[in-house]
């Protein structure tokens, strides 16, 4: 082999060679650069988290779980308030008025009797009308069938007395179930009376504020119906106008109940659970 031709393949080996160091040379470079970027990168993460207190990580975390989908009309809320018409009626009908919402009311007998004006604002505000009986006893108005179905239609004539509105709306005392015997049931539905419970309760006669907007977060959630147990309490309507809030953001619809609704009870188990 002439000493030409050796000299072209050195050449050509050294350059091979110099090409094989640049790429080791850039590889290890880029790694290098990747690894300061990651452990910048971390550090800075650090930094947030140690800024940071639990409460306030939490509550971020909270707000991304919490956004709910976007508004859906398969996606329904039923606000519904027990115990009333009371002092805090139209403080609560304000809300709802300022949020474009309705309500339902389910109200006792003597309520409606001694708060006149408070039944015909709900009524002419085109909220829900509903009953809660006359005694607000289980003791009292489970004695027959018969006294359980007077005690709704002694509601009814003292609501159409007072606005000139009739319903059969009705939310027997802590529920259909288990209280109620079959027979009032029976009574009950037989003349007419469409009998709602809920599934989504605030237990906001025992709980303060921030514990009812807890409940509604987690509760509010899944489901794609909702009806939503309230009273006339005061920290009812301090979180009244946060529950209207949240619901919406969860893409529901809030609306009032009708006669023409399908009730949704415990005795015909079609209130939905998730």
């Amino acid at each position: 082999m002439n000493n030409k031709y050796k000299k072209s393949i050195l050449g050509v080996t050294l350059v091979l060679l110099l090409v094989s160091s640049i790429v080791s040379i850039g590889k290890f470079i880029n790694n290098r650069t990747d690894e300061v970027y990651k452990n910048e990168h971390i550090n800075k993460e650090k930094q947030i988290v140690s800024g940071e207190t639990l409460t306030g990580l939490i509550n971020k975390a909270s707000a991304e779980i919490y956004k709910g989908p976007d508004v859906s009309p398969e996606k329904i809320a039923y606000i519904t308030i027990d115990d009333g018409p009371s002092k805090y009626t139209n403080q609560i009908l304000d809300i709802l008025d300022n949020n474009g919402v309705k309500a339902t009311f389910f109200m006792i007998d003597g309520n409606m009797k001694s708060h006149k004006d408070e039944v015909k604002r709900v009524a002419s505000g085109k909220h829900g009308l509903g009953f809660h009986s006359v005694s607000h006893d289980i003791h009292k108005l489970y004695v027959s069938p018969d006294v359980t179905l007077k005690e709704f239609d002694t509601c009814n004539q003292t609501l159409y007395k007072v606005s000139g509105e009739n319903s059969k709306l009705i939310r027997l005392p802590y529920g259909s179930k288990p209280y109620m015997p079959e027979g009032s049931y029976d009574k009950l539905t037989t003349n007419g009376y469409l009998i709602w419970d809920w599934n989504l309760d605030t237990l906001d006669w025992k709980s303060s504020t921030d514990q009812i907007l807890s409940n509604i977060l987690y509760y509010a959630r899944d489901r794609d119906e909702v009806v939503v147990l309230m009273h006339e309490k005061e920290q009812s309507v301090n979180a009244l106008n946060n529950i209207i809030k949240i619901l919406k953001e969860r893409g529901y619809t809030i609306l009032p109940i009708t006669n023409t609704n399908k009730p949704k009870n415990f005795w015909e188990q079609n209130l939905a659970s998730k």
